[in-house]
């Protein structure tokens, strides 16, 4: 039984958590409290985009044994190298912090110890839960399927509580529109929260180290990414859709998680509260697994070099919790935090997402239908940043 449920597991099941990250309830809270479910078509559109960039991500490593941040660095002298080093530390950061404050705020919400305190705490977990998952093999892909699972659920039990409009969340998702500047910037936190640079450069790295060369594993490649990453799709719909039934239909915005999570007791009961916590910290400690993983890599291909796990991953661990620690104590809201990092990733996105479609198109590793989807893909991604740019800009 055990052997028949890890063959179920692969590249893919790890990847597919880092698209149910906390990044992923602050963007898609805020804007089902504030706009509904006007941009719940955002959430359906960037998990294609998903889907097709992970797929081709996750071939490119099969085909050549390497990731796309490795095939890019060694075609860089050693200046354009660094320069292109910003970009990708800029990625580990803002996601790392993302995840990390996801287990901070679920162990806030669920114990009321204080959130400082709470953030210091998450660094212990997500350590110990490395060592484990080091000692089995097949044990971290087991872990993190547990955890998605509890994240399903546990939305599974909000919405069935909640109960909003089927015939809106219809209409809303074939109805495409952005009507102000707070909305496209939520359009592109959501884009950031769902198609995730840091995914795309583990995903390549994981079916290189697992099936190089092994060109029969690529259906299975394909039907795993679809399958998870449609999970997913669903997962970070459903966030939407209760923030849509819980806040905005009872005129609601909600401003920060706490309020989020203390606004559905009253309105809702404890074991939706309840869940809506649970998910939180589940998806904080399955993504920074992920995360973590991610920055270990990024590292080490821009050093050239291997480095022992546990360095790489306490250094992660601690250099993003100081930048965390900092945006707590001056005020900033969790929320914020959360919309704002996944706006860095969706801004940073390109800086990965181009050179893969560039890899896969120059050596033809995928069909010129798929080819030419994964560039209409990549344009929408740079117009959606540059409009939100372009929109602050001449609105300030």
């Amino acid at each position: 039984m055990k052997k028949r449920l890890l063959g179920l597991l692969g590249p893919a099941t790890i990847v597919s958590v880092a698209y149910i990250d906390p990044g992923n309830f602050g963007s898609n809270i805020a804007s089902g409290s504030l706009y509904g479910l006007d941009l719940l078509w955002v959430v359906w559109v960037s998990s294609i985009i998903a889907m097709l960039l992970q797929y081709l991500s996750g071939k490119l490593g099969i085909l050549t044994g390497r990731s796309v941040v490795d095939l890019t660095l060694s075609r860089f002298n050693r200046m354009i190298k660094i320069t292109y080093s910003l970009p990708l530390l800029a990625i580990v950061i803002a996601t790392d912090m993302a995840e990390f404050l996801g287990i901070a705020l679920g162990l806030h919400l669920l114990t009321g110890i204080p959130l400082l305190l709470a953030t210091l705490i998450a660094v212990i977990d997500i350590l110990v839960l490395f060592v484990l998952s080091d000692r089995r093999r097949g044990l971290l892909d087991m872990l993190i399927g547990s955890l998605v699972t509890i994240i399903g659920l546990s939305y599974i039990v909000q919405l069935y509580i909640i109960a909003p409009d089927t015939y809106t969340i219809l209409e809303k998702s074939l109805s495409p529109s952005l009507s102000d500047s707070k909305q496209l910037l939520l359009a592109v936190s959501i884009v950031g929260a769902t198609v995730m640079p840091h995914a795309l450069i583990l995903h390549g790295y994981l079916t290189a180290d697992r099936w190089n060369g092994i060109k029969d594993k690529i259906k299975r490649h394909a039907r795993e990414t679809v399958v998870y990453l449609s999970i997913a799709a669903l997962i970070n719909a459903s966030i939407q859709i209760a923030s849509y039934g819980a806040f905005h239909t009872k005129g609601i915005e909600v401003m920060d998680i706490d309020q989020a999570y203390t606004t559905l007791k009253p309105l809702y009961g404890y074991l939706a509260a309840n869940a809506f916590g649970i998910a939180l910290l589940a998806s904080g400690i399955s993504s920074s697994l992920v995360s973590v993983m991610a920055g270990q890599r990024v590292i080490e291909s821009i050093r050239g070099k291997s480095i022992e796990r546990w360095k790489v991953r306490l250094s992660v661990r601690l250099v993003n919790m100081i930048p965390l620690l900092l945006a707590l104590m001056i005020g900033i809201k969790a929320i914020d935090v959360l919309v704002y990092s996944q706006v860095v990733l969706s801004l940073m996105l390109p800086f990965v997402a181009i050179p893969l479609v560039v890899f896969v198109s120059r050596h033809r590793l995928a069909s010129k239908y798929i080819s030419i989807a994964s560039i209409v893909a990549v344009i929408f991604i740079v117009i959606l940043n540059l409009a939100m740019i372009t929109f602050d800009v001449t609105t300030h």
